[in-house]
């Protein structure tokens, strides 16, 4: 089909054609959970993000909304300022996003396997150990005395200033002598 024809369709799409574009890749972990192949999912508000490409690139953020219409995806703390001042989120190609996280519902879990929805656990804090304890112990010791030795210190003598060069005196008109003929 002609080029021109192709963008005339992408302009006047209906919607229910419109939501196909707004899929999005699956990140490997997630591709690695799913019950059936599927490289890409629609996308919905409550999701994990990661910015692929444009300024943004390398963020990652939770999507908090998604306009089927203008197709396009803002996502918390991606955003610009104004002229006025004030804080407007950038709308995002779907297409330059990576699924990283998903937000339980009916038809995901039909998609994907249970761990898939499991939220990070926050790591566990490490048991201190006695010898860890008594190294902890000492840094404050050895901060009291590093502040020690700072004060014992000279203060350093400000910097020397270049002398400010004379100003050049002006010039005075030379005075012709009249000459003798």
């Amino acid at each position: 089909m002609k080029p021109d024809t192709e963008r005339k369709k992408y302009y006047t799409e209906k919607l229910h054609r419109r939501k196909k574009r707004m899929h999005v890749h699956l990140s490997k972990t997630l591709r690695g959970k799913l019950k059936s192949k599927r490289r890409a999912i629609g996308l919905r508000s409550g999701d994990q993000v990661r910015v692929m490409r444009g300024p943004s690139k390398g963020k990652e953020a939770k999507v908090s909304r998604v306009s089927t219409q203008k197709r396009k995806v803002y996502l918390e703390g991606v955003t610009t300022r104004t002229a006025r001042a004030r804080e407007v989120p950038i709308p995002l190609e779907p297409s330059n996003l990576l699924l990283i996280g998903i937000e339980p519902t009916p038809e995901r879990k039909k998609i994907f396997m249970e761990d898939a929805f499991r939220k990070k656990e926050p790591p566990k804090k490490k048991e201190v150990k006695k010898e860890e304890k008594k190294v902890e112990e000492k840094k404050p010791e050895a901060k009291k005395e590093e502040k020690k030795k700072e004060e014992k210190k000279p203060p350093k003598p400000p910097e020397a200033k270049p002398a400010p060069k004379p100003e050049p005196k002006p010039k005075e008109p030379a005075v012709q002598e009249p000459t003798k003929k």
